[in-house]
């Protein structure tokens, strides 16, 4: 029989491959419901974002008017609703008349509909392996009809939804705000009297830095819009309205956001003009540089301050997960994790090793007298 003594260290070596397991186990759990509820937790994530960006605005009112902090809050979520609906009242009116006018210039778009047919074959007389141009149209147009038809079915729901999420992000938005102190003072109390200073710091510094990008990035999305208006405008690019709001709302998911928002308006300068188009593209490449280079390094600054390729991969796994709302949270929870990782985690590895580092060596069982 072995010992209990080799039995008690077969059991020691084992302990750590178990516990391993059991964490990877665990690990694969926890994402697989997070994945099952990701509404839920984009939902609330979002919730605090609205709230970091209101703290300044929302605290500055309470030292400025003694005003308590959940009043205070509540103001700033209604005049915040206030501009919304000032600026829908100058934007619809003129934005229902351009739909008008879209469909007024829908035999003019149909012409020129049949230049593209006559231009495909012509190309197909080069390739003949292309299908006719009528099935291309057909499986188009079906495409289209079948995707609109289930997005109308869908449509109560989705606006139910909608409503739901919005009225959801709002209490649970205020409730984090006016109850944001006593939260952070439960967490720290049940860290480690060691770590309450450092952890504290990494709190109030990602709720402050992620506030103030979230209050930038409004301000950049609004000059966004109004410095493409006013070219498409001079131009004479149809639509201008809505599609300077389309890409004032494409700067809500960086990098690829604001190009990917552009392509509904070089398709409408397309069909409008090959002069169109091309004055079109200028104006988008000197606006999209003039945002990179002048207006987010003004406004935004460093406030994330996280590498671009983190931002890209980010971006890629927030839309894979949740669509556009996920690309345009995957931002600040990057920039959470990276506050972490540099603030808590590498500072604590550096630690280790510098206490291993300065321990004596040990001794192996062949080389002590």
């Amino acid at each position: 029989m072995p010992a209990a003594g080799s039995r008690e260290s077969l059991v020691q070596r084992a302990l750590p491959s178990f516990l391993g397991l059991l964490f990877a186990i665990l690990t694969i759990v926890a994402v697989l419901l997070l994945f099952m509820v990701r509404h839920v937790v984009l939902v609330l994530f979002v919730s605090v974002l609205f709230a970091a960006a209101l703290t300044g605005p929302s605290e500055w009112l309470h030292r400025r008017f003694r005003l308590p902090l959940g009043l205070a809050a509540v103001v700033i979520y209604f005049a915040s609703f206030a501009v919304i609906v000032g600026i829908g009242w100058f934007v619809v009116p003129p934005l229902l008349g351009q739909v008008g006018e879209f469909a007024d210039r829908a035999p003019e778009y149909a012409e020129r509909f049949q230049g593209i047919r006559e231009a495909y074959a012509e190309l197909r007389d080069n390739f003949p392996a292309l299908p006719p141009f009528e099935e291309q149209q057909s499986r188009l147009g079906n495409a289209i009809l079948d995707r609109a038809g289930e997005r109308a079915a869908a449509l109560p729901s989705d606006v139910f939804s909608i409503f739901f999420d919005l009225l959801a992000v709002f209490f649970v938005s205020l409730l984090l705000l006016t109850n944001r102190l006593r939260i952070r003072d439960f967490i720290l109390s049940v860290i480690h009297p060691d770590h309450r200073r450092r952890t504290g710091f990494v709190l109030d510094r990602g709720w402050l830095r992620i506030g103030a990008y979230l209050r930038a990035k409004a301000i950049v999305m609004a000059i966004v819009g109004v410095i493409t208006y006013i070219p498409l405008v001079l131009i004479g690019v149809p639509f201008a309205i809505p599609l300077s709001v389309i890409v004032a709302f494409g700067e809500l998911i960086p990098l690829v956001g604001s190009w990917l928002a552009r392509i509904p308006l070089f398709a409408i300068a397309a069909l409008d003009s090959p002069r169109t188009f091309v004055l079109t593209l200028i104006v988008s490449i000197v606006t999209q540089n003039l945002q990179g280079y002048v207006i987010s390094p003004l406004i935004e600054g460093d406030q994330l301050d996280i590498h671009p390729l983190l931002v890209f991969v980010a971006v890629l796994m927030g839309v894979s997960l949740g669509g556009a709302v996920g690309g345009f949270v995957a931002v600040p929870a990057a920039a959470i994790v990276d506050l972490v990782v540099r603030e808590v985690v590498v500072p604590w590895r550096r630690a280790q090793l510098r206490s291993s580092a300065s321990a004596p060596p040990r001794l192996s069982s062949t080389q002590a007298p």
